[in-house]
């Protein structure tokens, strides 16, 4: 099973980081596997031409999209490794929903496989 997670992070992070476009599916696997997730760095998925009226300064372009990028906020989260799957499922889905309309998108780090 770990294979299947080093296989799914190589083959869909989009960049050097651990930002994944279906975050949701990266932590599947890694909570499969026995895994965790102790911090998220968050990015925001931005036309580059707005990045002055993001969330967040530099960070990633997207490879698939040459008009945006990844662009990483100061938003950071700590002491999450005790969560369960489902609560670090939800407190991904509060903290997209409370900054809207910005499009915010995890970055793990810290992770245990």
């Amino acid at each position: 099973m770990l294979q299947a997670l080093e296989r799914y992070i190589e083959q869909n992070k989009v960049c050097s980081a651990l930002i994944f476009r279906d975050w949701n599916a990266f932590l599947n696997i890694l909570f499969a596997c026995g895994g965790s997730v102790n911090e998220i760095l968050w990015f925001e998925y931005v036309l580059i031409e707005k990045q002055k009226n993001s969330l967040g300064g530099g960070g990633y372009g997207d490879k698939e999209n040459s008009e945006y990028m990844w662009a990483e906020t100061m938003i950071y989260d700590q002491d999450l490794g005790c969560k369960s799957l489902l609560e670090i499922k939800e407190h991904i889905n509060s903290t997209i929903k409370a900054h809207k309309p910005h499009i915010l998108v995890p970055c793990f780090f810290d992770i245990k496989k």
